[in-house]
């Protein structure tokens, strides 16, 4: 038998070679961690708050190296002030408070909000104040990681070799003793095979065999036995990996909580993040503009701060004003987002950020990767990719390929336990490690407490010194993203979207947001173009109202999956802003024709002449309006009349078009192409249907897989012709479902392709998703939709997985079905997402989850889907004019002036003009953004209403050129393009 001996404190120590006789079990060394992590916490003693109000109090405190304050059995979420002056988080992952050398007072400010939206009766709990045995935590932490990895893997002699090294340590830190305060305090921040909460209740007092423990030395030569076994064991079986971790708070701007409570989370995050700092050499990214601009509002000096760190190259920048939606968003609000987040972080920084760091945005638009590119980072880095419901994502490292075949580097990161909120357990970082794809490039991991912000602890720092220190794990550098950007060599490539396979709800939940989004995002267009024609733009306002729509855009307020106390912010606001770019329209309307006068003018904003019928004074006309231009009103007239006549089944419709019968119960039974000579439809259209749909906990966010399973026909309880008048038919009707109400208008008009269906929804029942399906008599395998900047094509079929998981897929203005000689699009003017099925589309309507908003969808709210058959294919037919048409009504104004019709700007060839702004550096320069959306190349010639001085092709920050041939010729502009481009020139008259 071996053993050997020591002499301690005048006791002798006989120790068995532990690896002949026994093993600890994981519990019995978890226990004496525990212990040990008690007898870290030195000098502990209870303080007492000194309360200011409710949510405020206050102590003092004198800090005598390693001080720090322990606060348990808190409620709510507070902020520490040192002095003053935002200093740390209070929540439940952030209890520990470091105090700095010498005197101070420490403030709390509490919210009434939990991490998670919890609310609470606030309390600033318990404080105490103990001074750190850095070697005794230390070794409490590395022994946990020891213990996490035993317990993840399955190698016995890893397993084996990792315990005996543990417990060789602990003979060295040996437990003596250990105070009822200690244990009192552990007994609130563990939870372990240890109960220590049962201990410390049955301690009696007065028991005064439990004091601290004042042998300290002990733990320092544990952890020196400890990391000298670890390099053992290291040089045994050797690193695995390189990992690149940065720090991270992933903070929602609006979620489970209102904006302002996110706006105390960002102070309270930020001054955490500056305080470990400057304690800890690690990197830290942070998105989102809009919390630095808040945090440059609300605490001047933290700012400062913010800007040393990241001079320093420690607190790194990631692009966009909020971590938005990127599915239904219109390509001009993504260009915003880089706008002004870049040109903020430009000029509050001095640089622009490298990365789209979009972690938890639910699923990316094909056209993401070349409008980023535009908007000046060099990366996307995502971990959504991860929660698909039905295919692993295959890649880690890969190259993005955009529309126009351009490439952005991308990672996805998080794959396995902790995902982007990771805590550099040795658990999370063996999963993600065994996941990784691309072992031969490093691993981007992502750590920090997040959802509701507070970013990384310092056990978490202390964990990522120890995997550096256990066998069989990457070898960890805390560099950050930008450094991972230089090091990774992507080979792989993915063109097209990434569609998240799950999720799938938030394309439809919360009608009212979709459509004010819609409107908002029209209305801003009309309000830039009209005041930069009549020379009445105002940037300063144009930001202020833009910035609204971009903060409502994030990737939980947009989706419908916030509570209601975020909408009833967001749609008063969008309402004003939607209201107030109306205005600022109509005024510079005027302007354009004289004044306020009695001659009635109708405007077009689109940059192609339209003929279309227009209401003025409650009476539809048609009319014919020039490009981007004004003509008087001068109603055409309307040869082709259409007609409505009913028998006792159905309704019979007809134009030069279409000859239609719709049942009384609202279907459509027939649309029959007279120019086309063949039949629209190959079953029933409009055939709504209700689908019972309860998701589990992400009620707002999914569609079951198996949502048709219960579902409902709902039928038309009555109907009638309320317009014939040879312009329009239109007939009402009117739907009861249980409690819920639908009213729809189908109207066609006398000369028009278009079959509107305005459609009022008056929805009560919950748990409910209605679609309204068209099934089209076509041989097709794809079909079109517009995004962000374009247009993608999608395989309609369900040979693979992959095609089996869209079930349900994100369009914005229309979804196209097109043969080579004839299609039909389904146009819409305010919904998001669709069942596109061989030649079938199911349009969603609604969707009433009951949480977390139980009131989604109560509001009373009228849209609008149109029916487009067409003949030719969708270019020819040019589908995309069509839906913009729908979205971009014509506008009536009152004006003296003597011209009768104006075009001020002309757009020849495949581009559409997206954007009509001044410029941001020079007023005296107009910015127009265009894009192609054929996959065609050409030269266009684009007609202004001045010389042109200067033309220069730019990118979306407006700073540096683009390499393009342009050319100028008095008033135009002739630019060469190339497939799926997204241009920006900049033009000086």
């Amino acid at each position: 038998m071996n053993f050997f001996i020591f002499k301690n404190h005048n006791f002798i120590f006989i120790y068995f070679n532990a690896r002949s006789i026994f093993m600890r079990s994981v519990n019995e060394l978890e226990a004496r961690l525990i212990l040990i992590l008690g007898n870290s916490f030195r000098n502990l003693r209870q303080l007492r708050w000194n309360l200011e109000n409710h949510n405020k109090a206050y102590l003092e405190v004198e800090g005598k190296g390693n001080s720090y304050l322990v606060i348990v059995d808190h409620k709510g979420s507070g902020l520490i002030r040192l002095n003053g002056k935002p200093y740390f988080e209070l929540d439940r992952y952030h209890t520990l408070i470091p105090i700095p050398f010498g005197s101070h007072k420490i403030s709390l400010e509490l919210s009434n909000y939990m991490d998670f939206g919890e609310k609470v009766d606030i309390s600033p709990g318990i404080p105490f104040y103990t001074e750190i045995d850095s070697n005794a935590y230390r070794l409490y932490i590395y022994g946990s990681q020891i213990l996490d990895l035993i317990r993840s893997i399955n190698d016995n002699e890893v397993k084996d070799d990792l315990s005996n090294s543990l417990s060789k340590a602990l003979r060295e830190a040996y437990f003596e003793s250990i105070s009822k305060e200690q244990l009192f305090v552990l007994s609130k921040l563990i939870r372990t095979t240890l109960d220590v909460s049962r201990m410390i209740q049955e301690i009696e007092d007065p028991l005064d065999i439990y004091k601290e423990d004042e042998n300290r030395g002990k733990y320092e030569r544990a952890l020196n036995v400890l990391k000298s076994e670890l390099s053992r064991l290291v040089d045994k079986y050797g690193k695995r990996g390189e990992l690149v971790g940065t720090g991270h708070a992933h903070i929602d701007t609006a979620w489970l909580w209102p904006f302002d409570e996110t706006r105390r989370k960002v102070l309270r995050t930020f001054s955490t993040i500056l305080t470990l700092l400057d304690k800890y050499d690690f990197h830290f990214i942070q998105s989102a503009a809009i919390y630095y601009e808040w945090i440059k509002a609300d605490s001047p000096e933290l700012f400062e701060r913010i800007k040393e760190k990241v001079k320093e190259g420690k607190w790194e920048l990631a692009a966009l004003y909020v971590e938005s939606d990127a599915n239904m968003v219109s390509g001009e609000s993504l260009a915003r987002q880089f706008l002004y987040s870049q040109r903020f972080y430009l000029e509050n920084f001095g640089r622009i950020a490298n990365t789209l760091w979009l972690p938890d945005t639910f699923g990316f638009s094909a056209s993401l990767p070349q409008i980023a590119k535009l908007g000046g980072v060099k990366a996307f880095a995502t971990h959504k990719v991860f929660w698909n419901d039905t295919n692993a994502f295959p890649f880690n490292v890969f190259q993005w390929v955009g529309p126009n075949g351009d490439r952005l580097h991308a990672v996805t990161f998080g794959h396995g336990k902790g995902g982007y909120n990771s805590d550099f357990s040795a658990s999370s970082v063996l999963e993600q490690y065994n996941n990784w794809a691309q072992k031969d490039q490093p691993i981007l991991y992502s750590y920090g407490y997040g959802d509701g912000g507070g970013g990384p602890n310092e056990d978490m720092l202390i964990r990522a010194e120890a995997i550096n220190l256990l066998p069989i794990l990457p070898k960890v550098e805390l560099s950050g993203v930008n450094d991972y950007i230089q090091r990774i060599v992507p080979v792989e490539e993915w063109r097209g979207e990434l569609y998240l396979e799950t999720h799938r709800g938030v394309l439809t939940s919360h009608s009212k947001m979709k459509l004010l989004n819609r409107m908002a995002e029209i209305a801003l267009r009309e309000a830039e173009l009209w005041s930069t024609l009549a020379r009445t733009y105002d940037k300063e306002v144009f930001i202020k109202l833009w910035k609204v729509v971009l903060k409502d855009q994030f990737h939980d307020v947009l989706p419908g999956s916030a509570i209601k106390d975020v909408y009833k912010v967001a749609y008063q606001e969008l309402e004003d802003v939607i209201n107030m770019a109306n205005n600022i329209a109509y005024e510079a309307m005027q302007k354009l024709v004289g004044g306020n006068g009695d001659k009635t003018f109708v405007f077009n904003s689109l940059s192609w002449d339209r003929e279309e019928f227009v209401e003025v004074n409650g009476k539809l006309v048609k009319v014919k309006v020039p490009s981007v231009g004004f003509s008087l009103l001068e109603p055409l007239e309307v040869r082709d009349k259409v007609t409505v006549s009913e028998n006792k089944d159905e309704y019979l419709i007809e134009n030069k078009y279409y000859r239609i019968r719709v049942s009384k119960i609202g279907q459509l039974l027939s649309i029959f192409d007279k120019e086309a000579n063949r039949e629209v439809l190959k079953d029933r259209g409009n055939l709504l249907v209700a689908y019972e749909n309860i998701p589990g906990w992400a009620d707002a966010w999914d569609i079951e897989k198996g949502f048709e399973e219960i579902h409902f026909e709902i039928k038309a309880s009555s109907s009638e012709i309320v317009n014939n008048d040879g312009i329009v038919a239109s007939i009402k009707f009117s739907y009861k479902f249980r409690r819920s109400e639908i009213i729809q208008i189908i109207r066609v008009y006398a000369d028009s392709r278009r079959i509107d269906f305005i459609t009022t929804l008056k929805m009560k029942d919950r748990e409910v998703l209605i679609k309204s399906w068209f099934k089209f008599d076509l041989n097709v395998e794809r079909a079109v939709s517009d995004i962000p900047f374009g247009v993608v094509e999608r395989f309609t079929w369900t040979n693979t997985s992959w095609d089996k998981a869209r079930f349900e897929v994100p369009i914005q203005k229309f979804v196209d079905f097109s043969e080579s000689d004839y299609g039909v699009a389904l146009l819409n003017n305010g919904k998001y997402g669709a069942t596109l099925r061989g030649s079938s589309v199911g349009l969603s309507l609604t969707k009433t989850p009951i949480y977390p908003d139980p009131s989604t969808d109560l509001e009373e709210i009228t849209f609008v889907y149109s029916l487009y058959p067409h003949v030719g294919d969708w270019k020819r037919a040019e589908v995309v004019k069509r839906a913009y048409e729908l979205n971009v009504p014509l506008r009536v104004v009152g004006g003296i002036s003597e011209v009768k019709s104006e075009s001020f700007i002309r757009v020849s060839d495949k581009l559409i003009l997206e954007a009509v702004k001044v410029a941001e550096d020079d007023s005296n320069s107009i910015i127009l953004r265009l894009y192609e959306y054929e996959n065609t190349r050409g030269e266009a010639v684009v007609e202004l209403p001045f010389n042109v001085i200067e033309a220069r092709s730019l990118d979306l920050l407006e700073l540096n050129e683009i390499s393009r041939d342009i050319r100028t010729d008095g008033n135009r502009i002739k630019v060469k393009y190339k497939n799926r481009d997204i241009l920006t020139i900049s033009v000086r008259g």
